[in-house]
């Protein structure tokens, strides 16, 4: 397990009444990551397959789709990736990851 930063997503308004996307503090968690792979994220993803990350946490944060978590980026930097699906099924929670 390494520690990475987990950036909740927040919708704001701009001055023009449009959605703009922020995220929060960064909280560290332990996680696993790891790159994807195998036939079945292959057919999901075809040649976005490069840009895909598997997580597995076993920790008590609630984590959501569209939050962000910094895998290669700094805490204080915007996330690089995106929780694109969570999996509460499973025993540690496995989650998708996309490159934003």
């Amino acid at each position: 397990m390494k520690t990475f930063y987990l950036r909740r997503r927040k919708t704001e308004k701009n001055k023009e009444g449009g959605s703009l996307v922020t995220y929060g503090e960064p909280i560290a968690v332990k996680a696993t990551i790891w790159p994807a792979g195998g036939r079945v994220q292959a057919e999901m993803y075809g040649e976005k397959l490069t840009y895909i990350k598997n997580m597995a946490y076993e920790g008590t944060e609630e984590m959501k789709e569209g939050d962000g978590i910094c895998v290669f980026a700094g805490p204080e930097d915007t996330p690089d990736y995106k929780i694109i699906s969570v999996k509460p099924e499973y025993c540690p929670r496995m989650m998708e990851l996309e490159r934003m």
